[in-house]
Order: structure tokens, then sequence, then C-alpha cells
């Protein structure tokens, strides 16, 4: 399905590129690889990939690990909840596009303020559902713990945190796609390197086939990094997954 899938997205773009429009404004899918070819072989391509990835795992590392944090608190501790939930429902609706001169106001246009941004983009999807998570879990399950002794320490570690785990790879995994959106901005704003400086240089000079050469390496990276993680939650989290898909 995955070949047919993809075989009949090319085959619409050839025809509309070909039939429908000017080839200059949808470029076909074989002038695209033919210009991407030397992109990749001079290390252009590479170059961009390695500046966007690394400011991509700053950002959403520190907003996945602080969202994590900062959702446990308020799922678990009502005063915590009660404090932070009407800021945190302030905030969230901004987007990293609208936080570009904050960001360059607090950080000037160095990594910094690129990595706020990403960080941004992806603390409060990971927020929520950390919250959902913890606050979701099984009444029957805490009732059970408690009237087995449990003390309040190892009810968190063995029952709250194992069933929160789902809703927070799950929000991981839509903050992961979150980041990639937000580095066009942040490296638009003010960079002389990466995927989203790449795609700005090339639609300043009009040059249509590497834009979508850069749109098509963005998709790439997005979906091998959402495998990826999918892989290593799999496989380290793996029987705390499969007991919320069974549940």
């Amino acid at each position: 399905m995955f070949v047919l899938s993809f075989g009949t997205f090319i085959a619409l773009w050839k025809f509309a590129s070909t039939y429908l429009v000017s080839p200059y404004i949808i470029p076909p899918p074989d002038d695209v690889l033919r210009t991407a070819i030397p992109m990749v072989t001079t290390a252009e391509i590479p170059r961009h990939i390695l500046a966007s990835l690394s400011r991509v795992a700053v950002g959403f590392s520190l907003g996945s690990g602080l969202g994590i944090v900062t959702g446990i608190l308020m799922g678990r501790i009502k005063w915590v909840h009660d404090l932070l939930d009407p800021v945190i429902e302030f905030f969230r609706f901004l987007s990293p596009t609208a936080m570009i001169p904050i960001a360059v106001i607090w950080f000037g246009i160095g990594e910094t303020s690129k990595y706020f941004l990403i960080f941004w983009g992806s603390f409060f999807v990971v927020l929520i559902n950390a919250i959902h998570g913890v606050m979701a879990t099984p009444p029957i399950r805490l009732r059970a713990s408690e009237c087995l002794g449990a003390t309040r320490l190892q009810i968190f570690v063995h029952i709250v945190l194992p069933s929160a785990i789902p809703s927070i790879v799950t929000g991981m995994r839509v903050a992961i796609a979150l980041s990639f959106m937000s580095i066009i901005p942040a490296e638009i704003l003010a960079a002389d390197s990466g995927l989203g400086f790449l795609l700005q240089q090339s639609s300043l000079l009009l040059q249509t086939n590497r834009v979508f050469v850069v749109l098509a390496v963005f998709g790439i990276l997005g979906g091998a990094s959402d495998w990826t993680f999918q892989q290593a939650a799999s496989r380290l989290l793996g029987r705390y997954l499969e007991v919320h898909g069974r549940g």
C-alpha cells in the first residue's frame, strides 16, 4: 500500500504539472529529482539538514521535558493545576510564528531564539497530553492500590505514571511534527543555514524546483523522525503501550 499510495501521488503530480498548470508553478517530479541530485551530492542538502535537525533536537527535547514534568504536576496536584491552567490556556494559542518578535527581543537572532520557537511549538501539546494522561488514570486502580497499602509514591510510580505514558507518547509524536513546522519560521527569522533558510533563499530567487526539493526533504525527515520515535518508544515503553491498547 505504501508503494501504491506514493505511486498514485506521483502520477497525479505528473499529470497536474503537465496538463493542468504551468510546470513553473508545479515542476514535474522528474525535474525535481534532477534538481535534487546535485544538491545532495555536493553536500548542500546534508549540511542544511544537520543544522535544522540539531535545532529541532534541542527545542523538542526542552519542550517535551518541561511539558512532561509540568503536566504530571498539574495532573496530580490540584492546586498546581488551578494555579497554572488559566495561564497555560492563554499562552497555548499563540503560535511560534506569533512569538517571533518576542524571540528576537528576548534572545536576539542567534541560535537561542530558534531553540525558543521550537520549544514553544512542542511544549504545550506535550503538556496537555501529560495532564490528560495523569488525570485519566482509572480510579479503580488507584482505589485497589490504596486498599493494598501502597504509599503515595508507590501509587505514582507504579500506577499513575504508567497510565500516563501512552498519552505522553502521543503528545510527543504530535510535538515532533510541530517542531518541524516551527523550524521554518525560526530559520527564516535570521539564519545562514538550515532547511528554512534554504527554502527562503530558493523562493526569493524564484527557484521553484529547489523549493519543491526542500519541501520533499522536510516531509521525508518528518516521517523518518516519527518512525524512529515510534520504534524507540515501542522498545523502551512497549509494555505500557500494549496494556493501554488492550484496555
